[in-house]
Formats: structure tokens, C-alpha cells, sequence
């Protein structure tokens, strides 16, 4: 039998865990916590927990902890996040992907060394959950800062973490030659399709026909264009970069994108190359849907517009030959 702990006052309810739970063993309970909130509760045939901690990979909260039948802790929160609360929204992902970013961070040693680029959306109070030093850039310019960091301190790990809004349309021109020149830093970026901060309005994402407060009768692709596929934009550049884009809509996906977030500071670490990993993101709240409704309206909607996958990465360095391994 595993054993899951749920942090009651870290849950916003937003029912990820009870979803993705494949046992069915969490569910809503009758009360609320000291924030409002109507937080989760694991119960029914507990002895029948496997331990998988699905449960703990959706939670935007850091609010799950698991220990396997053993008694082995098989999923502790990152030292890479700060205790912070965050002020995201119920079902949000981006704690999902906070928690994430730090993970790579901390399992690949890098958390004493690396600088975080906040920006101006819904993440920009990132400086506060991050467990690491972190400058805050004006709108659209986090890749700028993050550059003059890089450069000004070639040995530390520089990413940016930016939303759609910020680095797709006021940011457009920065994160175009940021990669460009061939920038050794990392760009967490994240798109959920609208402008999340300030309203719900139309963003350079937003999805053909999709309804926001600015397009309430549908983005027309006639009047304003069609929306930006960024990693494939920045993919056509002859300057060798890795570019990949996940998705952070359920566990599995979440897993995934884990493995690019790792493999772009990597390539960071050992100096190869600009960084990018973009990721789809929900946002029940200016969608107007539930967190499950939201997760499928990633899957049906925005996947097939924004395919995922691995798009662009430098080609293994050919091993020197004897003659040329010679000093």
C-alpha cells in the first residue's frame, strides 16, 4: 500500500488529482480550506494505491507528496521552488511547470548557479516561487536581460520563463534575434492561447475562431492573420538551436515535457547552443471552462494547430580522429 499526503491549505480545488487519479481514490471534500477553497481529500480503498504519483505530477500547487508500499518517498516537492503559495489560478498549469523547471534544475545540480528572467503576464511575481536569484524584465524584454546576464556571467545557467503575450507580441522582435545570434541561454515559453493577466484578450496564439474579450465573436483570421507557431518560426533559422514544444495538459505529456525542459539545459550547460522549449498551458479562467474541460480543449484544439514534438536540434559533433586528437 502507498501512502499520499495532501497539503489541504496549498489546494485551490481544482480537481486535477481526482481526475488523473487512475484508482479513483481522491475526491472533494465537504469543506472548505482557510482560503475558500473546496480542497481534496484521499480516501476510499486506500490499500489500493500504487504509488504511480499521478496525483502529485498535476497538482499546480505543490500541494502531494507520495511514499511508495515501502515507505520510500518517491515524490518530494523541489528544493528549486520556495514554500510560496502561488496566486495562479485553480488549474492553472503554470505551477505545474514552476515545479518542473526546478526539478531539471536541482536533479541536474544546477540550482546554485543559474538565474531566472521573470516577466510581465500571469507569471510575473515568478522571482517569488523560484528558488533562485531572478531578475524581472520589462515587457517583451526578458531575452534582451537574459542575454547581458549570460554574458556578463558566461558560467551561470540564464533562463527566461515567458508567456505568449510577452514573447510572442511585444517580445516578438527580442526572441527572434536572441536566437538568432545563437544566445547560450534557455527560453521557457509558454502558451495557453490568450492574454491570461490582463483580461482574456486575443493574443498572437490565439486559435482561429477561438473567443476572447477582444474577438468574442472569434478570432478572424482575415482581419488580424493567423497565430504565431513560434517554435517553428524560430526553428528556420540556420543558427544551431535546440527548439522543442511539449505540453503540460496531463501526466503523461507533463512527464514529456520534462524530458525537453532537461535536454535544452543541457545543452546550456555544455555550451552548444540557444535553448527553447515551448509549452501549451491551460487557462480555465478566461476560457471559461473547468481545469478538466480546459485539458481536453488543449488536446482537441490546440494540438492540432500546435503540433508536439522535438523540431530542431544540432547535430551530434563527429568524433576526432586519431590524426586529429594528436597535439
Amino acid at each position: 500500500m502507498a501512502r499520499i499526503e495532501i497539503d489541504e491549505a496549498r489546494c485551490k480545488g481544482c480537481g486535477r488529482c481526482v481526475v488523473h487519479c487512475p484508482k479513483g481514490l481522491i475526491e472533494f471534500s465537504t469543506e472548505l480550506n482557510e482560503r475558500g477553497y473546496r480542497y481534496v481529500i484521499y480516501e476510499g480503498d486506500v490499500e489500493a494505491c500504487t504509488g504511480c504519483t499521478m496525483c502529485a505530477v498535476v497538482c499546480p500547487d505543490q500541494g502531494v507528496e507520495v511514499w511508495n508500499h515501502r515507505d520510500k518517498q518517491t515524490f518530494v516537492n523541489t528544493s528549486g521552488l520556495t514554500e510560496r503559495m502561488t496566486h495562479y489560478c485553480p488549474g492553472c498549469t503554470h505551477g505545474v511547470i514552476h515545479r518542473i523547471t526546478a526539478e531539471v534544475l536541482e536533479e541536474l545540480g544546477l540550482l546554485g548557479r543559474t538565474v531566472g528572467i521573470a516577466p510581465v503576464g500571469c507569471s510575473v511575481l515568478a522571482y517569488e516561487y523560484f528558488n533562485i536569484d531572478m531578475f524581472e524584465a520589462a515587457h517583451g524584454r526578458a531575452p534582451a536581460v537574459a542575454t547581458g546576464a549570460k554574458r556578463a556571467r558566461p558560467e551561470c545557467i540564464v533562463f527566461t520563463y515567458q508567456g505568449d503575450g510577452d514573447l510572442a507580441s511585444i517580445g516578438g522582435n527580442e526572441i527572434l534575434h536572441a536566437a538568432n545570434r545563437g544566445e547560450k541561454i534557455t527560453v521557457i515559453f509558454i502558451n495557453n492561447a490568450i492574454y491570461g493577466m490582463t483580461g482574456g484578450q486575443m493574443a498572437p496564439t490565439t486559435l482561429p475562431g477561438q473567443r476572447t474579450t477582444t474577438s468574442p465573436l472569434g478570432r478572424d483570421v482575415e482581419d488580424t492573420g493567423h497565430p504565431l507557431r513560434v517554435a517553428e518560426l524560430l526553428a528556420t533559422l540556420a543558427t544551431p538551436a535546440y527548439i522543442a514544444r511539449g505540453s503540460a495538459h496531463d501526466a503523461k505529456h507533463s512527464i514529456t515535457v520534462k524530458k525537453m525542459i532537461k535536454r535544452a539545459f543541457e545543452h546550456q550547460r555544455d555550451g552548444t547552443c540557444f535553448s527553447f522549449v515551448e509549452i501549451l498551458s491551460t487557462c480555465p479562467t478566461n476560457w471559461g471552462l473547468s481545469p478538466a474541460e480546459s485539458e481536453q480543449w488543449v488536446a482537441d484544439e490546440m494540438i492540432p494547430y500546435f503540433p508536439l514534438g522535438v523540431l530542431k536540434e544540432p547535430a551530434a559533433q563527429p568524433a576526432a580522429t586519431p590524426q586529429e586528437a594528436q597535439p
